[in-house]
């Protein structure tokens, strides 16, 4: 038997407030590989983090964190810097990532929230010491998961 594919319903005015109120706990679970078409605020914020503009944004903040750590730019006190080692460590695989991002193609919402996370969350490798997770890692993966599946 082949299953129909799920399409979510036309988004209303709170779809649209729900996917603005709640983007984090909607990236969260397309990072997961919620699909986007399982819910309107889900496939509104799908649709937003792979517009090409906001990919942009994404890649150029990852270009920043990679630049600065290679031009050894004094951190600032008034933003959470990213951490240099590990940046330096993983600036292959953040690379790719940017370059995915900015690439002009269609790209999975799963990979383009993953590097938002991975770019906005202060608590994430990126930025927190104290992170069980690798840069390298987590960069890899939101790369790879930027492919559409066929």
């Amino acid at each position: 038997m082949v299953s129909e594919p799920r399409i979510a319903p036309r988004a209303g005015v709170l779809d649209h407030l729900s996917a603005r109120l709640y983007s984090h706990h909607l990236d969260q679970a397309l990072a997961r590989g919620i699909p986007p078409e399982s819910a309107a605020p889900l496939a509104l914020r799908a649709r937003r983090l792979t517009a090409l503009p906001r990919r942009r944004v994404i890649a150029a903040g990852l270009r920043r964190a990679i630049r600065e750590t290679c031009l050894r730019v004094p951190s600032s006190r008034s933003r959470i810097s990213p951490r240099r080692a590990e940046v330096a460590a993983a600036s292959d695989e953040l690379t790719r990532l940017a370059d995915g991002l900015a690439d002009v193609g269609p790209v999975a919402a799963r990979g383009a929230a993953e590097a938002w996370i991975l770019l906005t969350d202060g608590t994430g490798p990126l930025y927190n010491p104290d992170s069980p997770a690798s840069l390298r890692a987590r960069a890899l993966s939101a790369a790879n998961d930027l492919r559409l599946a066929n």
